[in-house]
């Protein structure tokens, strides 16, 4: 994949940007892998990722707004509405990109919608606001990312990033009002009021929407947060940890979710990265271990999943099925133009793994090279070997 990058214009008063994205996918699946049955195999991709961004700030007031076209050609898209034409594509859209049917405004036209190919263009950032002294206040399409987590996130429920994600440049943003109340020397107080639709009516629903407060302070050593919210009508309590240990740094989070009818559930994920040189080389690694509270420990438990570990990945707040996971990612900078990364995320309770190779090119200033391999590997019935699908044979 290549990405070209248009840097801003200017400094103060508007500045404006972009980028364009193009990538390339080349996928082959196992014979009895249900993507090979109902699509090609190997299957060929391509996607294009176009954004023009628009900023301005000024006394205080600042206004951003981020027009983008998303688009998708090849195999797996054919292949993805015959996943969910049989009730097996468990998360995301039907045509994989964002849409708006939950969103408290309508940014999103699909220009292009056919077997083998989708297009949408949209605004992922419309918002304004304004900033005096220590507090901020913006309202409208934005993006917020709470959490301490390096692969996986406990405290960041709205929008986190896939665990595989390579490109994580841009959340995609969600319509609400944030505030923030910084306190010097001694942390922030951060609130969010995120109302969403009713998929199906389109009206707005107080059950599904997303409210939350998170304190953040200094303590000697010791970065902490704190955080309260109501999401999809169930209460969340979490608290984060943060310190220095060393050369290395340490990170901890805890979610607490209150589940109406059965045992209130536990979620962690805790992380230790270092930098270092080695051979005159830069490099960089880190370690997590993560626990998914809704996840089963057990290989046949993922036929029969939890309705509420289905209910987050279809949200897309979760993306495992499994319950204990180990993280480890190393970046080793060969040059200072080119870097290779290397990320293996184990299943703990099945041993079944997914593993990440890439490597990126800086060929010049705003244009940049990436090319990389992903490979699952299990035995069958793991999670990354293949989970047996209701379908006969």
């Amino acid at each position: 994949s290549w990405v070209v990058a248009l840097q801003p214009a200017q400094a103060e008063g508007w500045e404006y940007g972009g980028h364009l994205k193009y990538q390339y996918t080349y996928t082959e699946y196992r014979d009895t892998n249900v993507a090979a049955i109902l699509g090609e195999n190997p299957a060929n991709d391509h996607s294009f990722d176009g954004r023009l961004k628009a900023e301005w700030r000024g006394s205080g007031f600042d206004f951003i707004a981020h027009y983008e076209v998303l688009a998708l050609a090849g195999d797996s898209v054919e292949t993805r509405r015959a996943l969910n034409a049989a009730g097996l594509q468990k998360s995301g859209t039907v045509n994989g990109l964002p849409d708006d049917r939950q969103r408290l405004f309508d940014f999103t036209d699909e220009f292009i919608d056919n077997n083998r190919a989708t297009a949408v263009q949209r605004l992922d950032r419309l918002s304004v606001g304004y900033a005096s002294g220590g507090a901020t206040l913006r309202f409208g399409r934005q993006a917020v990312s709470w959490g301490n987590g390096l692969a996986f996130q406990v405290l960041d429920f709205v929008n986190p990033f896939s665990p595989i994600a390579i490109d994580k440049d841009y959340k995609t943003g969600e319509d609400m009002l944030y505030g923030q109340w910084q306190w010097a020397g001694k942390g922030d107080a951060q609130l969010i009021l995120l109302p969403r639709r009713d998929p199906l009516t389109h009206d707005l629903d107080h059950e599904q929407a997303s409210n939350a407060v998170k304190l953040h302070a200094r303590a000697g050593l010791f970065d902490i947060d704190v955080l309260a919210a109501r999401n999809y009508d169930q209460t969340l309590l979490g608290f984060g940890v943060m310190r220095s240990i060393g050369g290395a740094v340490w990170r901890l989070d805890a979610l607490h979710t209150v589940v109406p009818g059965q045992e209130d559930v536990w979620s962690l994920v805790t992380n230790l990265d270092y930098s270092w040189v080695l051979f005159g080389k830069n490099m960089y690694g880190f370690v997590e271990y993560y626990r998914n509270g809704f996840g089963s420990a057990s290989e046949p438990g993922y036929l029969a999943a939890d309705p509420e570990l289905i209910a987050r990945l279809v949200r897309g707040e979760v993306f495992t099925v499994g319950r204990d996971y180990a993280a480890l990612g190393v970046q080793v900078e060969l040059s200072p133009l080119v870097n290779a990364f290397a990320n293996l995320i184990q299943n703990l309770n099945d041993a079944s793994r997914y593993l990440q190779l890439r490597g990126t090119y800086d060929w010049r200033q705003d244009t940049q090279f990436m090319a990389g391999l992903n490979l699952p590997d299990g035995e069958t019935g793991s999670e990354y070997g293949g989970i047996p699908a209701p379908l006969p044979g």
